[in-house]
């Protein structure tokens, strides 16, 4: 049996592995960023720390709302720094058999199957549970500009 926290992203609820959330934080204090990416909601000082805050709504391609009276940042560690993950609401602890988790299951609208660990069936609910590491890596280069590759297909081969 292993303990996931459960909260909501939109109208879809997730879960983490108990064991990678550090702390569950009110959303306040959060300095936006300039240049930053695009679903980096800022950073929050931490006990002297500096702690980048990644808004899942835009992790996941959703449009932005702004941040609600139910809204918590959910303090992780990956690879010895600590990460913030803004989501709509923290829902519950669960209490989840490991062969009740379906694992390897198809990605979903907006999320790489990387980021997936399987889906759990709560209550008559589904719960995604969520890989914490694939959750904050740089979405991948896209390869060259539209412009650049129809300049090279009408011969023009750039400068």
């Amino acid at each position: 049996m292993s303990q996931f926290i459960s909260f909501q992203v939109a109208e879809a609820r997730y879960a983490l592995p108990l064991s990678s959330v550090l702390q569950v934080l009110r959303f306040e204090n959060v300095t936006s960023v300039p240049m930053a990416p695009a679903f980096v909601e800022g950073i929050l000082n931490l006990g002297g720390e500096v702690v980048p805050v990644v808004n899942l709504r835009l992790r996941f391609g959703l449009e932005r709302e702004a941040p609600g009276r139910r809204s918590r940042v959910l303090v992780i560690e990956q690879g010895g720094a600590k990460h913030g993950l803004l989501v709509d609401g923290v829902k519950e602890i669960l209490d989840l058999e490991d062969s009740s988790i379906l694992r390897g299951a198809s990605p979903l609208s907006g999320l790489k199957a990387e980021m997936v660990a399987g889906i759990a069936k709560v209550r008559e609910t589904l719960v995604v549970i969520l890989e914490a590491g694939h959750l904050l890596s740089a979405e991948p280069a896209r390869g060259p500009l539209p412009e650049l590759e129809r300049a090279e297909e009408a011969g023009g081969g750039g400068p």
